[in-house]
């Protein structure tokens, strides 16, 4: 299956720039770690903002799980249902850190480029992945504290866009 092809679930989305630029600021990626870890470092997120340095594109690009239907990640798990977890109620895939081996067969897996899981720098060989903060009550924390609103879940409208029923 092509990735025209591939349905994803529901994920993280950055909308174009006439509704919302990133600014780059890399709050995204700090509430990440804040919200799953207590702490923030680049090397716990599981959202990842590529800047524009170059500024030709005039865009920073931020990237995360698409949580895809077929979920290889998951299936690619040696230790699958107890370091890759699937919540079959949501379809979100998740990785539980205390059972994860860092074998990285989820990452080779992973259909996307840039990859969608990283692995923790500070506790060598544990996946971390989007899991759109599935356990806060309020949604992904990276939706929320987005101080220009360039991004949001796909299953909902963009701001200032109104859904037309033709």
């Amino acid at each position: 299956m092509s990735n025209t092809e591939q349905k994803y679930g529901r994920h993280i989305v950055q909308y174009p720039a006439d509704v919302s630029m990133c600014a780059g600021c890399g709050t995204c990626e700090a509430v990440c770690g804040l919200i799953h870890d207590g702490v923030t470092s680049p090397s716990i997120k599981r959202i990842f903002l590529v800047r524009d340095t170059t500024m030709t594109e005039d865009m920073h690009k931020i990237y995360s799980c698409q949580h895809c239907v077929d979920h290889p990640c998951y299936n690619a798990c040696r230790r699958k249902d107890s370091a890759m977890c699937l919540d079959e109620e949501t379809g979100i895939v998740y990785v539980n850190q205390e059972n994860c081996i860092g074998c990285r067969q989820c990452w080779k897996a992973c259909p996307f480029e840039p990859k969608r899981i990283a692995f923790n720098l500070d506790k060598p060989r544990k996946a971390l992945k989007c899991d759109l903060c599935r356990t806060r009550p309020e949604g992904p924390a990276c939706v929320e504290y987005c101080q220009v609103s360039c991004i949001g879940l796909s299953d909902q409208p963009m701001p200032g866009k109104e859904e037309k029923n033709e």
